[in-house]
């Protein structure tokens, strides 16, 4: 008979933890339930910046193309300019050459003959 209440009070003891234990259950169920919907939205968060990324990356990706044909443009500018001034500074040059010799017929006709056979 002792050992019978002594087992009663065990499944007393037993059916109050496990009472307490489902009590505990439920707010820890709904607790994993916003977690994963968290989960869910932060997923969401990360396919959206990772498409974003990939969108940006393609954006710089353009503008180094771009600025590397500006800067292709640029040399091809700069060396135009320099040989047009150049060839500017070498017909200022002849023509104050010629300039020099405007009193005399003969080397001035021959200058502006050497004038247009360069520069025409």
């Amino acid at each position: 008979m002792k050992k019978t209440q002594e087992l009663e009070k065990f499944k007393f003891v037993l059916d109050y933890k496990i009472k307490e234990l489902k009590r505990d259950i439920g707010p820890r169920e709904e607790e994993i339930a916003k977690m994963k919907e968290q989960i869910n939205n932060m997923n969401g968060e990360i396919l959206h910046f990772k498409r974003t990324n990939k969108n940006l990356q393609l954006i710089v990706s353009d503008l180094n193309l771009r600025q590397k044909g500006m800067q292709k443009e640029i040399e091809n500018q700069t060396k135009t300019y320099e040989e047009n001034a150049k060839y500017i500074k070498s017909f200022e040059n002849d023509l104050s050459e010629t300039y020099s010799v405007v009193t005399d017929y003969k080397k001035l006709k021959k200058h502006v003959l050497k004038l247009y056979d360069n520069y025409v």
